[in-house]
């Protein structure tokens, strides 16, 4: 028998640790994407204050895998991330962690949901501001042990590109994964224990450190579950608790807290519901409600839209006020499923309520239907409409274009109604602005409540139409109705900017970066600095930065790019993971394009990258519009991502011919992080105005690859 050659077996031990190294490579890119998202989601509902200041955890999860891979030649121990993961449960289940969101609740610039009353207090600001950054900083060293394996894989692996497109495609995988468990209403002690199980594979195979993170994991389970109330549902956009709700001691049907506060209730306002309380509950009342003094305003009524119709209170006021025909709109599947199985007054198994689960701005570029009536409910958020970007789920319902797509569905004496909760005095002088420039009207505007909330909360109102003359003779033709608007008219000079759909910031008081967010930024700005002079003396190796431009301007065009996105197929959760989807397929594109061509030259494929965005910004998304509603929105989409995929080849010729690979990725990332906090700056700007940042990152991106070539000849 021939002896076996020791060529073969080398190979054969070459190629099953080549698959060892990859197989560790797809499972620390997917556990790593898995946990960003949905750490993301679930500190922003547990600690709201991270729902208003964008991309914090984001920036942290960044920022720690950008030092993971800086520090990857030191021993990576991934019992230190399951740990910092207990102390971050702990902290969340923390009262002085808690009161976070309204220690910054007082800046009268901005607007954060039941904050407090104090106005522009530093003070509590401060404290707010070092427990944000203390919970930063145990988020980011979660991340670290996971970026220091990331980036001692990359560095090794014998095909970079192969490596590079495995960690992108991982990382694919793992935002279509958490989109299964969101889609499925699963509990957060679920996400937990599925990441804990990928995580242990990386511990180190030493009985007491096993024994430590098993410990620690089941007392994150305990934790985490144990943070639940009897009836909560976990939608796609957030934390749903269900309560008995009562009023007088009478029960009167269910309260929904969002994030742990409250957002909307369902009412039993029925017929046969006030007559069995005579005593607390008048039908003469019942009218004044919001849900229902609309109808008293209008004498057509076959034709309903509502826009944030939450769990079916306002579909049932119409019903009672003799609508025929509503289509309901709300965004959320989980309040549509609580609507459905326990709204007393069941509006929405009436035949002819139609409920359709999208965001409203979607609806009203897709709908051809003409209505009498478009009310919009009480449609605020508490929700960021993106992982990437600063909008709010809301943002762009209220913005001029909105209204004006809204005005495009009513018929010639149709009637529009908003009802908003305006905590701040301009956010009611813009609704007022935006109706008075889109109808040409100045609007009816009055604040509308009922005793004790007993018919619903209320709030300011505005009611406009087509046809002002006929809507001013419906009010005088009820003198009570009539009274009572004049009685609690509020007047409105609209001197305020207008939001459009290139400046959404409803919350924001003027064109300015907001206090709460110079404040965090500042502050990070100076912990940045702090951890720069110390990691200095432990052999930080300095950043690159060719590299870190190119993060920098990619995560701001990639903000872009879900900003825009949310105009063509709405805020909603799953539109969001299509554009992050078609980012990185666009990299797999770049990656798969540079192994099979060569790119020899590549200031070529900067000028195609330079031309792609401007081109971008100057042709604007309504030349589109031409098409029908899903061509529009796939030749959209595929016009603004061009850049992608030319940043994509940038990266990835640059990334194979780094000579430390782990240096690359990890200021690739750091930059990103930079980036996020860049975003900011379209307070100021507007969105559109940072593809022009982008286009100048890119070009110092360019002149610092060619330096570094100079440098190196």
């Amino acid at each position: 028998m021939a002896a076996a050659r020791p060529e073969a077996g080398i190979s054969r031990m070459s190629n099953a640790a080549s698959q060892h190294g990859n197989l560790r490579l797809f499972a620390i890119s997917f556990v790593m994407l898995f946990l960003e998202i949905f750490l993301i989601r679930w500190i922003s509902t547990e600690l709201r204050v991270f729902a208003y200041v964008s991309n914090l955890v984001l920036l942290a999860c960044f920022l720690g895998i950008g030092l993971g891979c800086y520090f990857s030649k030191a021993r990576a121990n991934v019992l230190i991330t399951i740990l910092l993961l207990l102390l971050v449960c702990l902290a969340t289940r923390s009262p002085l962690f808690r009161s976070i969101t309204g220690m910054f609740g007082g800046f009268s610039d901005s607007l954060i949901w039941y904050d407090s009353v104090r106005v522009d207090s530093l003070l509590p600001a401060l404290g707010g501001t070092g427990l944000t950054i203390l919970m930063f900083l145990m988020i980011l060293g979660t991340f670290v042990p996971l970026g220091q394996i990331l980036g001692r894989l990359l560095d090794a692996h014998r095909n970079i590109i192969a490596g590079y497109s495995l960690n992108v495609l991982a990382s694919l995988i793992g935002i279509w994964t958490f989109n299964l468990f969101s889609f499925s209403s699963t509990k957060p002690w679920t996400w937990f224990l599925f990441a804990l199980v990928i995580l242990a594979f990386f511990v180190p195979r030493d009985p007491a450190r096993m024994l430590a993170a098993g410990a620690a994991s089941l007392a994150i389970l305990l934790l985490v579950a144990g943070a639940d109330a009897p009836w909560t549902i976990w939608s796609p956009y957030q934390r749903l608790d269900v309560y008995t709700s009562r009023h007088r001691g009478i029960p009167n049907g269910y309260m929904i807290t969002v994030n742990r506060v409250g957002y909307m209730s369902m009412l039993d306002l029925s017929d046969a519901f006030i007559r069995r309380h005579p005593g607390v509950y008048e039908a003469s009342m019942r009218r004044y409600s919001h849900y229902e003094l609309l109808y008293h305003l209008v004498d057509a009524k076959d034709d309903v839209l509502i826009v944030g119709a939450g769990a079916g209170n306002d579909a049932a006021g119409a019903l009672r006020g003799g609508a025929r025909r509503i289509d309901a709109v709300e965004i959320d599947p989980g309040i549509c499923r609580l609507g459905r199985a326990l709204h007393p007054e069941a509006p929405y198994q009436n035949p002819n309520v139609r409920l359709i689960v999208d965001d409203a701005r979607a609806f009203f570029k897709k709908a051809q239907a003409r209505y009498d009536v478009i009310a919009f409910g009480l449609l605020d958020s508490h929700t960021l409409a993106s992982d990437y970007n600063n909008a709010r789920l809301d943002h762009y319902v209220y913005t001029r274009e909105s209204i004006r797509d809204a005005k495009r569905l009513l018929k010639p004496d149709g009637v529009l109604s908003i009802v908003f909760e305006a905590k701040r005095p301009w956010i009611g002088e813009r609704l007022y602005g935006l109706l008075k420039e889109a109808f040409g009207e100045v609007p009816y505007v009055f604040v509308i409540r009922t005793p004790g909330g007993a018919y619903g909360w209320g709030g300011l109102m505005f009611v406009t139409g087509n046809n002002v003359e006929h809507l001013r003779r419906l009010v005088e033709a009820d003198p009570a109705l009539q009274r009572l608007m004049a009685a609690n008219a509020v007047a409105y000079a609209g001197d305020v900017r207008l939001t459009t759909d290139d400046w959404p910031y409803l919350y924001i008081e003027r064109a300015r970066i907001p206090r709460m967010h110079l404040l965090i930024t500042g502050s990070f700005l100076l912990v940045a600095i702090a951890a720069k002079l110390a990691l200095g003396r432990v052999g930080f190796r300095g950043i690159d930065p060719h590299f870190f431009l190119l993060g920098c301007a990619f995560m701001l065009l990639e903000f872009q790019n879900v900003s825009k996105a949310a105009l063509l197929f709405g805020c909603t959760w799953i539109a969001n993971s299509y554009v992050i989807s078609a980012i990185l397929c666009l990299i797999l594109l770049a990656n798969l394009v540079v192994r099979r061509f060569r790119v020899r030259r590549v200031g070529r494929v900067y000028a195609g990258l330079f031309v792609s965005v401007a081109v971008v910004y100057l042709v604007p998304l309504d030349v589109f519009n031409v098409f029908g509603y899903w061509a529009k929105s796939v030749l959209a989409a595929a016009f603004m991502n061009i850049p992608v995929f030319f940043a994509g080849v940038i990266f990835i010729t640059s990334f194979e011919k780094a000579p430390s690979k782990d240096r690359a990725f990890g200021s690739n990332l750091l930059g990103a992080a930079a980036g996020g906090l860049l975003e900011t700056v379209s307070f100021i700007t507007g969105i559109r105005a940072l593809l022009l940042i982008v286009l100048v990152l890119y070009g110092a991106s360019f002149a610092a690859l060619r330096r570094g070539k100079r440098a190196r000849a």
